[in-house]
């Protein structure tokens, strides 16, 4: 696989600034889907400290703090960062227990051996140089402290996207081949995504393919909402003079199919689960489930 000599989009933390609260409102309960089996995994005890890398706008980190740990969220994005504060302000089960800061995830300013837990839900996995955001995780990790990794995968289960592509396609012809894999795929395959989190240190212990689905008001509700990251904010940009049409079809023909109401769509992540070794560590497996 080849890299992108310049960042993409969805790379730019500064881009996110401008797209911090309709991500939440679209692209946040999809993620939270998929993080509550990390958390889950990760088994968390009242008072655990746990870093949350690449944290968005912080839904993972109340989650977790809602169990009773104590959360540093990071994020490379200050808009993130803010919203993060704003909720865990507004969050009694969350205050005192939610730290938010603006970090970049490939140098975090923490000590080594800091935190019981670590979780990344479509962060690390967007990093640059996603190899130093892995090691990073395992630095700042005590001893025998776990960490979560999302990561998507079979993007012909990606249900938006799909339906998007297949809209864009009928009316603006076939997008051309990207020059490098989109960064959020990157890690598709089960054996990359093992290397990645085996080349920082950690141990794995399973890797595991998790189906999710989640809810959103309308079909034109989606269409009007479509640039909730900036990838999907330049792709559709991108459209020029088609954009109207090919948000047109792709209305009609997800009304056509799932009505005019409420619409669940769905996708596949793989989760990975990894220790940092104290003396040894154990083997890892492959499942799959469906959430």
């Amino acid at each position: 696989m080849t890299l992108a000599t310049d960042f993409q989009p969805d790379q730019q933390p500064a881009r996110w600034d401008n797209h911090v609260g309709v991500y939440e409102a679209v692209f946040e309960p999809l993620s939270l889907a998929f993080a509550r089996h990390a958390l889950d995994r990760l088994d968390l005890r009242v008072g655990d400290r746990l870093i949350d890398i690449g944290a968005g706008t912080g839904g993972v980190a109340l989650l977790a703090a809602a169990r009773g740990a104590d959360v540093l969220a990071t994020d490379a994005s200050p808009g993130m960062a803010a919203r993060i504060v704003a909720r865990a302000s507004a969050m009694l089960r969350a205050r005192g227990r939610v730290l938010a800061a603006i970090m970049n995830g490939m140098a975090l300013e923490v000590p080594a051996d800091s935190f019981d837990a670590a979780i990344s839900t479509f962060g690390v996995i967007l990093f640059p140089d996603a190899a130093a955001g892995m090691r990073e995780m395992a630095r700042v990790l005590k001893p025998g402290g776990r960490a979560a990794v999302l990561t998507w995968t079979r993007p012909e289960r990606y249900e938006l996207a799909v339906r998007l592509l297949d809209a864009i396609a009928q009316v603006h012809g076939p997008l051309p081949p990207p020059a490098s894999l989109p960064a959020q795929l990157r890690f598709k395959e089960p054996e990359d995504f093992r290397a990645l989190l085996t080349a920082s240190g950690l141990a794995v212990e399973e890797i595991v393919a998790i189906e999710e689905s989640w809810t959103l008001p309308s079909a034109r509700w989606i269409a009007d909402n479509i640039a909730f990251a900036p990838g999907m904010a330049a792709m559709t940009d991108g459209l020029g003079s088609d954009r109207d049409s090919v948000m047109r079809l792709f209305v009609e023909t997800l009304e056509r199919d799932r009505g005019t109401g409420a619409v669940v769509l769905t996708a596949v992540a793989h989760l990975g689960i990894a220790r940092k070794p104290a003396e040894s560590a154990g083997g890892d497996d492959e499942r799959v489930t469906k959430g």
